[in-house]
């Protein structure tokens, strides 16, 4: 089982490693590396993307001007952490992945920042291991997350944990 676990990881790593150098070839400087550059026109506004955002990590910092995530790179002992974001655990879409020794702390794409509820689902590479972080909306924590293999939440903009100072 171990041996199994690790060959997941490795793989995936790899695949990572593979769409990030791919992704920032690509890119040509019209939006940070990692993020679609669809737009969205009022009528699909809160539709999944057709081209979803790449899993790739960006390395934008958070402005906090909206929702954003803090990871307590602390607390967590997990490498990756992959999410997906939306409005509801039914309009959902591939975010991006966060990898250890990253920025702990960064914002939800444009489209997201000023939504009323926020749906958010993390998963831990490899599984067994931690990842611990907040959901955060302007200057208060809305979330506190801790979780070993996956976890997801929808949450609204006015709700308050007092985990996530």
């Amino acid at each position: 089982m171990k041996k199994r676990m690790a060959l997941i990881s490795l793989l995936l790593v790899i695949l990572f490693s593979a769409c990030s150098r791919k992704t920032e070839t690509a890119n040509t400087g019209a939006s940070s590396p990692g993020v679609a550059t669809t737009a969205s026109s009022p009528a699909t506004a809160g539709q999944p993307q057709t081209q979803p955002s790449s899993p790739t990590s960006t390395s934008s910092l958070a402005t906090k001007t909206g929702w954003w995530v803090r990871i307590n790179p602390g607390a967590t002992t997990a490498q990756l952490i992959t999410f997906q974001i939306g409005t509801s655990k039914v309009q959902r879409e591939e975010w991006r992945v966060w990898n250890a020794g990253e920025p702990a702390e960064f914002d939800v794409p444009e489209r997201y920042l000023q939504a009323p509820r926020l749906y958010l689902r993390g998963n831990v590479t490899p599984i067994g291991k931690i990842a611990t972080l907040c959901l955060m909306y302007k200057d208060r924590g809305v979330d506190h997350m801790s979780f070993d293999d996956d976890d997801s939440e929808t949450k609204s903009q006015t709700e308050i944990d007092i985990k996530c100072r």
